[in-house]
């Protein structure tokens, strides 16, 4: 059986997560603003606060001790609504999806804080649009609740 789990990223670990990261945010971007209205995609300006601000957690998701993506916890609320925690970003690399790892690192990003939690969802990522509410229905979520926002979707719901 396969082990995932995820641990902290050290700040000796920055390099290899921007190595992650920015294809991450490149392809992200190719989905949701493919003519750049927004930027350089990989202008991240909260990158170095994962490693000074209390609320914000870098986390590699760890599949047999293989690196196999990230998770970057904030408690940035998306809704404007105030929350306890928010999934910032979410990446599983390829060789790993479709094979229930996301699921298994999604779960163990909630039981990282209990509380309300809200991450978005581009209505352009169809994958993501169905993952999230398996992925949250797989964690427990309770009182879950979503807010159209446009081209988004953010999902609200209470665990622990």
């Amino acid at each position: 059986m396969v082990e995932v789990r995820l641990t902290p990223i050290g700040s000796s670990e920055k390099t290899e997560l921007r190595r992650m990261l920015d294809p991450y945010l490149v392809a992200h971007a190719d989905i949701v603003d493919p003519r750049r209205h927004h930027g350089d995609p990989t202008h991240y300006p909260h990158f170095e606060s994962y490693w000074t601000e209390p609320e914000r957690q870098p986390l590699w998701i760890l599949v047999d001790a293989v690196r196999a993506g990230f998770v970057l916890v904030n408690r940035y609320s998306p809704s404007g609504l105030g929350c306890d925690a928010a999934v910032a970003e979410f990446c599983v690399l390829a060789p790993w999806r479709r094979t229930g790892i996301g699921l298994a690192a999604a779960c163990a990003a909630f039981t990282t804080r209990p509380g309300l939690w809200e991450l978005q969802v581009y209505v352009a990522t169809a994958p993501a649009l169905a993952f999230w509410p398996r992925a949250i229905a797989a964690a427990g979520g309770r009182q879950v609740e979503q807010i159209f926002l446009g081209d988004r979707h953010v999902h609200r719901f209470q665990v622990g």
